[in-house]
């Protein structure tokens, strides 16, 4: 908390309100306050890191704030994921949680608005050789939409996302593919430079070839006709979903 006392702190020197620091910090009005007339001593390093991102808010760019609690007697300082009890976090897990962070920043805030499907939308990316859905990562409870833009996320697990899963173990072998991302299917999408191919009703490949880019489902009854990305990686994923945006407007 003592990096939000820090950055409540510089934006009210810079007359910003107290009603528009707690909007923006997602803090009380009457915590804003309280960190506003503290005199507590905070140290370099948290005021060093507060200034930057009090010139990110000032300049209007978008912050998202992610909270890890250590018990430790020693200073850690970086990235974290907490894990699961008894979850195994190896350098693979974490290569695979990073990169979906950064498919996240990739897409947040972009208009997306023609590949919102109806069901969450979501990335999910496998380890190599994935045989289970426990082996592949993906945002918990899909991404955060608001006014047709990715804005957030609640955390990424391994083994939550069944259908991607699915889709990934069975086919992402055959496919040289390793994430895979949910949009909404409309004809245009076929029409851009990417390889397409069909899945059948029961999400079988109709084609045996190898190296798609976008697989499409028609839907079926009480199934949303939904477009698959592909990619090496979800970073792969999500430069191809923004090209794909670009190409249908």
């Amino acid at each position: 908390m003592l990096l939000k006392k820090a950055i409540a702190k510089i934006l009210y020197s810079k007359k910003i309100e107290q009603s528009k620091i707690s909007k923006i910090l997602n803090l009380s009005q009457p915590m804003v306050s309280n960190y506003c007339s503290s005199n507590e001593q905070i140290s370099d390093n948290i005021m060093k890191k507060a200034q930057e991102i009090a010139e990110k808010i000032i300049d209007k760019q978008s912050i998202n704030f992610q909270t890890c609690i250590t018990f430790s007697d020693k200073n850690v300082e970086g990235d974290f994921l907490i894990a699961d009890k008894n979850e195994i976090l190896t350098d693979e897990n974490s290569n695979i949680t990073d990169n979906l962070k950064q498919a996240f920043y990739k897409l947040k805030e972009k208009d997306i608005r023609g590949l919102i499907p109806e069901v969450k939308i979501n990335i999910a990316m496998s380890k190599k050789n994935a045989k289970k859905t426990e082996d592949v990562a993906s945002f918990l409870n899909g991404l955060i939409i608001t006014e047709d833009k990715i804005t957030g996320y609640n955390s990424i697990k391994f083994g939550k996302s069944k259908h991607l899963s699915s889709i990934l173990i069975k086919l992402g072998k055959n496919l040289n593919a390793n994430a895979i991302m949910n949009i909404a299917y409309t004809k245009e999408i076929e029409e851009t430079k990417f390889k397409t191919s069909f899945l059948t009703k029961d999400f079988k490949l109709k084609n045996a070839s190898k190296n798609y880019d976008i697989l499409i489902h028609k839907g079926d009854f009480g199934i949303e006709p939904c477009a698959y990305v592909l990619g090496k990686n979800a970073v792969d994923v999500a430069n191809k979903v923004l090209e794909i945006n670009e190409e249908i407007k």
